[in-house]
C-alpha cells in the first residue's frame, strides 16, 4: 500500500509523547479512538507514522484536543469512543481512512452466518511505539456480543497478539483497506491473554457518534444533503416523543421501533428500515410541526428541491388551517385507523387501532387477536377509551379490512363516550372502508396511486354506475376495469358481488360506493336501483375526491332526517370505499384541498 493510504493509522500519545493507544484519521482534522485511551486528558498528541518518509514534518507529535466522548466511564461500559481534533488541518495530500459500508462486515445477502472473516489492525505495543505492529484478527457472525461488540481472536500460531497499545486501532479488511470497526479491549491476563478481544463495529460507532454518518456512503440520501440535514437536527428535540412521530408518519409499519436517542436516529432508522421512495418526505412532514420554529423553517428550506413531491407550504408548519365558522384559531384534525388483518390459521383477526391528531400518533393499541364476532365490541371500546383525545377535532374513521369485512355497517356503530347520556352514531363523522392488502408492496398499490393521480387531476369524482343486472363474472369485470385506466370511481346499485368487488380491488380502483341491500328492497316487482344510482351519482359526481368522505357523511345524515330522508335516500346504508395508500399519515380531512 502507498504511504498516502497508510497514513490514516495514528498513535495517540500524552503531552509528553508517551504512547497511550491508537486511533484512526477520519478527515483532515479529526480522529477517532477509545474513550479510555484519552480518559482524563483534554489534550493529547497525534503521530502519523505513515508520513515519516513523505512528510516528515508531520510525522512527529501534532497537538490535538479531545472534543467528544461517549458514555464510557469504566471497563465494560458501552460507548468507549472519543473524537480528537487536531489544532491545524492536515494538507489535502494526507488521505483519511476509507470506511466500508455500514453492513460490510455482515452483509444482508447470503446465509454464511458462521463464515469467518480475517481482519487486520495496527497498534503501538511496548517496543513498537514508533512504527507500530500489525495483528491478524478473526471473527464470525455468531460472535456478536449484544448490541455493542464483536468478539475477535488471534490464532495462537501467530507471534503477534493483542496487547496494550492496540486500543483504538482501526480494524480493516486487508484486501480492500476499508475500515469496518475499532479495537476496544482484550483479555490481558490468564491463558487467553492477547488471544481474545472485542471490537466495536461501524454500526455501534455510528450509534454513539452520529457524526460518522457524514463520512459513510449511505444509499438512502446523498452525502451533502445528509450532512446538511443532520447538522440542522443535531441536538434538537421535538415537542413530542420520536416514536409517536414515526408512528404518525407510518401508522401501518408494524415492526417494533427501537428507542430513538436523538432526532437524527429516527431519521436514520426510517431511511434504512422503512420502505417507500417518499419515506423521508413523510417523516419530515410529520416531524416539522413539533420542531422549534427556527429549526422547522430551516428543515422546510432543506426539503425544498431535495425531496420529490415536496411543495412549499404543504407541511403542517407552513400550511394555515381553516378556522371553524364563528370561531377564531385553527381546526385540529384527527384520524382513527382501525386495521384488521386475517390470521393464516383459524378464523381470527389481528386488530390494531391508531389514533392521530394533527398528523401525530397520540394513542394506539397493541395488536390483539380476536374473533370476527368481537370486532364491533372491541372497536367501540377502543373509541370510548380514546374519545377524550378527539374532542374539538374534525376527525374520521378508517376501517382497513380484508374484502370479506367490507360489508359491515360501520357507520351504524356507536361511540359510547364516558359520561355521555346516550351513544353517538358513527355516521356523524366521516367513515370509510379501505383494503388491507394495499398496505403491502404489491403491484395493485402502484395501480391505485396512478388512478388517484388521475382523479385528483380531474378534480371531480364522477363515479361510473354499475347496474345490478349486468351479470358479469370476474373476468368480464376485470377486463372492463383494466381497460379503462381513467376509471377511478364506481357506484354499485347494490352490494357488489364478490367477483365484481374483487376485480375492482385487483385493478386498483380507489373509490367505490354501494348500498348494502338487495336492489328490490324486499318489494316484489319494484326495483329502485336506477333511481338510487341517479341520485347518488348526481350527489357526489362533481365532488372533489378528497372531499368525498365529508360529502358521504352529509348524505348519511340527510337519510336519517325526518325532513330530508326516506327509505330510498341514497345515503341510507351507504358504504364508501375510499382507499389512497399514499395518503398515510395525513388525516383524510387535511389533504390540502381548499375547504376539505
Amino acid at each position: 500500500m502507498s504511504a498516502a493510504v497508510q497514513c490514516w493509522r495514528a498513535r495517540i500519545g500524552g503531552a509528553d509523547g508517551a504512547a497511550l493507544g491508537a486511533g484512526l484519521l477520519v478527515d483532515r482534522t479529526r480522529l477517532v479512538t477509545c474513550a479510555h485511551v484519552v480518559q482524563g486528558r483534554p489534550e493529547v498528541s497525534v503521530t502519523l507514522p505513515g508520513l515519516a518518509d513523505t512528510l516528515p514534518a508531520l510525522a512527529g507529535g501534532l497537538p490535538a484536543t479531545v472534543t467528544w466522548r461517549g458514555d464510557w466511564r469504566r471497563a465494560g461500559d458501552p460507548g468507549d469512543i472519543a473524537v480528537v481534533e487536531l489544532a491545524q488541518p492536515l494538507p489535502s495530500a494526507v488521505a483519511p481512512c476509507v470506511f466500508a459500508p455500514a453492513d460490510a462486515l455482515w452483509p444482508v445477502a447470503g446465509d454464511a452466518r458462521t463464515a469467518t472473516r480475517e481482519l487486520r489492525a495496527l497498534g503501538f505495543p511496548d517496543g513498537h511505539e514508533a512504527q507500530g505492529a500489525y495483528v491478524t484478527l478473526r471473527t464470525s457472525r455468531d460472535r456478536t456480543l449484544g448490541p455493542e461488540w464483536q468478539e475477535i481472536e488471534v490464532e495462537q500460531a501467530h507471534l503477534r497478539r493483542l496487547d496494550e497499545g492496540f486500543s483504538g486501532a482501526a480494524v480493516y479488511d486487508p484486501g480492500t483497506g476499508h475500515v469496518v470497526g475499532m479495537v476496544t479491549d482484550a483479555v490481558l491476563h490468564g491463558d487467553h491473554a492477547g488471544y481474545i478481544g472485542r471490537m466495536m463495529p461501524l454500526r455501534t460507532i455510528r450509534r454513539h457518534w452520529e457524526g460518522l454518518d457524514d463520512l459513510l456512503d449511505l444509499d438512502w440520501l446523498a452525502r451533502d444533503a445528509r450532512c446538511a440535514l443532520r447538522a440542522l437536527l443535531e441536538g434538537v428535540k421535538p415537542g413530542v416523543g420520536l416514536e409517536h412521530v414515526v408512528r404518525a408518519a407510518f401508522p401501518t409499519f408494524r415492526r417494533p421501533l427501537p428507542p430513538f436517542p436523538s432526532t437524527w436516529a429516527a431519521v436514520r432508522y426510517v431511511g434504512e428500515y422503512v420502505s417507500g421512495h417518499d419515506r423521508l418526505l413523510r417523516l419530515l412532514t410529520a416531524l416539522v410541526p413539533h420542531l422549534p420554529d427556527g429549526t422547522a423553517t430551516a428543515v422546510e428550506d432543506w426539503m425544498r428541491g431535495r425531496l420529490d413531491g415536496y411543495e412549499p407550504g404543504t407541511t403542517r408548519h407552513g400550511r394555515p388551517r381553516q378556522p371553524r365558522a364563528g370561531q377564531s384559531g385553527t381546526v385540529r384534525t384527527g384520524s382513527v385507523i382501525v386495521r384488521l388483518d386475517p390470521v393464516t390459521r383459524g378464523a381470527r383477526l389481528e386488530l390494531t387501532v391508531t389514533t392521530a391528531v394533527d398528523g401525530t400518533a397520540v394513542a394506539g393499541t397493541a395488536t390483539e387477536r380476536i374473533r370476527r364476532d368481537q370486532v364491533r365490541a372491541k372497536v367501540e371500546a377502543v373509541l370510548a377509551a380514546q374519545a377524550r383525545l378527539l374532542h374539538d377535532c374534525d376527525w374520521m374513521l378508517e376501517f382497513v379490512v380484508p374484502q370479506g369485512l367490507m360489508h359491515l355497517p360501520y357507520e351504524e356503530w356507536e361511540l359510547r363516550e364516558p359520561g355521555a347520556s346516550r351513544p353517538r352514531p358513527l355516521r356523524t363523522v366521516p367513515v370509510v372502508v379501505r383494503h388491507v392488502e394495499r398496505l403491502k408492496p404489491l403491484t395493485v398499490t402502484h395501480l391505485t396511486r396512478e388512478r388517484w393521480r388521475t382523479v385528483r387531476a380531474r378534480g371531480e369524482t364522477r363515479p361510473v354506475p354499475v347496474a345490478c343486472a349486468l351479470g358479469f363474472g370476474y373476468e368480464e369485470f376485470y377486463g372492463w376495469f383494466d381497460a379503462e385506466e381513467d376509471l377511478c370511481a364506481l357506484a354499485y346499485a347494490t352490494h357488489p358481488a364478490e367477483d365484481g368487488l374483487a376485480a375492482a380491488l385487483d385493478t386498483g380502483v380507489p373509490i367505490m360506493l354501494w348500498r348494502r341491500s338487495a336492489c328490490c328492497e324486499g318489494r316484489t316487482g319494484v326495483c329502485t336501483s336506477d333511481t338510487f344510482l341517479e341520485r347518488l351519482t348526481t350527489a357526489v359526481g362533481t365532488s372533489h375526491p378528497d372531499r368525498l368522505p365529508v360529502e358521504v357523511m352529509r348524505l348519511r345524515k340527510e337519510a336519517h332526517s325526518p325532513y330530508t330522508g326516506d327509505a330510498d335516500h341514497c345515503g341510507r346504508r351507504l358504504t364508501l370505499f375510499w382507499d389512497d395508500p399514499a395518503r398515510i399519515p395525513d388525516p383524510p380531512l387535511a389533504m390540502g384541498v381548499p375547504g376539505a
